[in-house]
């Protein structure tokens, strides 16, 4: 894997080949759109970590913890690129249930079998399996 640089506006960079090149991960051909979507996954990342990159060095940091992050932020363009939003509002905007007549289509979760007040939230709850025990969701002591 290439270095990770950090830009000015302290994004951590996943070159589109890199992230390909992440096995577990859907391949994403169009490389804008990936730029895209990587746009907007480092945002989410850096709320959920409480910009602990944009204090702390990438580049000079454990390389168990990078590389969690990278997973971490890979994950988040996953998701966005599977459900095809990146907006609370986009995810959540499509009924939960179409009825039509006598027919209804309900789409609702293994995990919640009734349909009410089920939204998606704009975190993919998968990077927690990679962020957690890594210091990078600490909230320290108020």
């Amino acid at each position: 894997m290439r270095r990770q640089k950090i830009s000015r506006t302290h994004t951590i960079l996943l070159p589109h080949q890199d992230y390909n090149n992440f096995l577990q991960f859907q391949s994403i051909e169009d490389a804008g759109e990936y730029y895209k979507l990587l746009s907007k996954a480092s945002d989410v990342l850096k709320n959920v970590t409480k910009r602990f990159y944009v204090h702390n060095d990438f580049e000079t940091d454990v390389p168990e913890r990078k590389e969690a992050y990278l997973k971490a932020l890979a994950c988040q363009i996953e998701y966005f690129y599977e459900t095809g939003e990146m907006t609370t509002e986009g995810l959540n905007a499509t009924p939960q249930m179409q009825q039509i007549g006598r027919t209804s289509i309900s789409k609702v979760s293994s995990a919640n079998s009734n349909a009410v007040n089920e939204k998606k939230q704009i975190v993919c709850e998968d990077i927690y399996l990679y962020l957690d025990d890594t210091g990078l969701l600490d909230r320290g002591i108020d």
